[in-house]
């Protein structure tokens, strides 16, 4: 089994919503940090990790420069770091076979970040 981490940072806003109502703050942009750590098969390493990094290389395009609440799912999941992780470990997990996703950290301002774990399957 090997591990390895990939890295993103992109320009991005977003408006969470902050009550059962569905009231949004104000628009407001952050420098997202993506690190992103995944495990593989030895024998599986270098094309799990090409995939990876393609993958999220998409997804940061998706996003960049753009209003999350504006892309799927995000105009009905709330855009906050922590569920911005866990939709983007699920898509890894989903569109690299032969990887498992360990942790995706989401950092949106200084000082701050998430961490999302997967829970484990059998």
């Amino acid at each position: 089994m090997s591990r390895f981490r990939i890295n993103a940072s992109f320009p991005a806003t977003h408006r969470i919503r902050i009550d059962s109502k569905g009231t949004l703050e104000p628009l407001h942009a952050h420098n997202w940090r993506v690190h992103a750590w995944l495990e593989a098969e030895a024998e599986s390493e270098g094309r799990s990790l090409r995939e990876a990094l393609a993958v999220l290389a998409d997804w940061v395009e998706l996003h960049e420069a753009n209003c999350f609440n504006d892309v799927e799912p995000f105009e009905r999941v709330n855009p906050t770091a922590e569920e911005v992780a866990r939709v983007l470990a699920a898509l890894l997990e989903e569109k690299v076979p032969g990887a498992r996703v360990e942790s995706i950290e989401i950092g949106e301002a200084a000082g701050f970040s998430a961490t999302y774990w997967p829970p484990e399957t059998d």
